[in-house]
């Protein structure tokens, strides 16, 4: 699975204006806004999805699909990195799952849910509790 990021950045150096374009203030440079594409190619054999809703107050829900039958462990932490709360954990066939979390005895704040296979790959995503 490849990830996209796409960052703007400011080349280095200046580059001819094309026809048509805008003519700069005498002394100023054009500086080409680029995208760069980042790829992410470490094999997975799982996606964990965004929880909805985020921000939430009682209960977020988040998808989990797998390609092939593997172990996984889905665990909540905190934002010190304890864990409080573990989703799954154990083997998983291909397909797609909607897990839920809880958190009615949570206090507000920043939580991770982070799902592992059994090679040790991981997936993280962040929501926030607010009452």
């Amino acid at each position: 699975m490849r990830l996209r990021h796409a960052f703007l950045a400011a080349a280095l150096l200046a580059v001819p204006l094309r026809a048509g374009a805008a003519a700069l203030p005498a002394g100023d440079t054009p500086l080409p806004v680029i995208q760069l594409e980042l790829l992410d190619e470490t094999p997975r054999s799982f996606r964990l999805a965004a929880p909805r809703p985020n921000p939430f107050t009682v209960v977020t829900r988040f998808e989990l699909s797998i390609d092939e039958t593997d172990e996984l462990t889905v665990a909540v932490h905190d934002a010190l990195g304890r864990r409080v709360a573990l989703l799954h954990d154990g083997t998983l066939r291909p397909g797609t799952y909607t897990l839920s979390l809880n958190a009615s005895a949570l206090p507000p704040g920043l939580y991770l849910i982070r799902a592992t296979d059994g090679r040790g790959t991981t997936a993280t995503r962040s929501v926030a509790l607010v009452r």
